[in-house]
């Protein structure tokens, strides 16, 4: 069914009650509000869907750049690991008993003093 026979069919229904009919020429023409309000719609939706798509790409890159941060803060975390335990090697190597002993004898000239050199002293 065409606009214009649905036009005239609405015409006569009014005709059959009595009421008074717009002229043909007057109801072929859109009211402007009738017109652009689809269109606002549109351009609405579409600037909505636009703004949701850079908000997903936003996302999308920020997860990748902290994921990307965070794979190499785990990175220094192993190499501080290994550092730290290599620290602690040489830690326990220079503080071993036979080290100190052999520095108190080089460069202090200390010794383990004779069993006649020993004073036991008693309150």
């Amino acid at each position: 069914m065409t606009l214009k026979a649905m036009f005239a069919k609405a015409r006569a229904a009014k005709a059959a009650q009595g009421k008074k009919t717009v002229p043909e020429d007057v109801e072929a023409y859109i009211d402007h509000a009738e017109l652009y309000r689809p269109l606002m719609i549109l351009l609405v939706l579409i600037l909505a869907i636009l703004v949701s798509a850079l908000t997903v790409v936003k996302a999308a890159y920020d997860y990748r750049r902290l994921f990307n941060d965070h794979q190499v803060l785990v990175h220094q975390w192993d190499e501080l690991q290994v550092e730290w335990g290599q620290l602690l090697l040489e830690q326990s190597t220079w503080g071993g008993h036979g080290r100190i002993e052999s520095e108190a004898e080089t460069r202090l000239q200390m010794r383990v003093p004779k069993a006649d050199e020993t004073e036991i002293i008693r309150k």
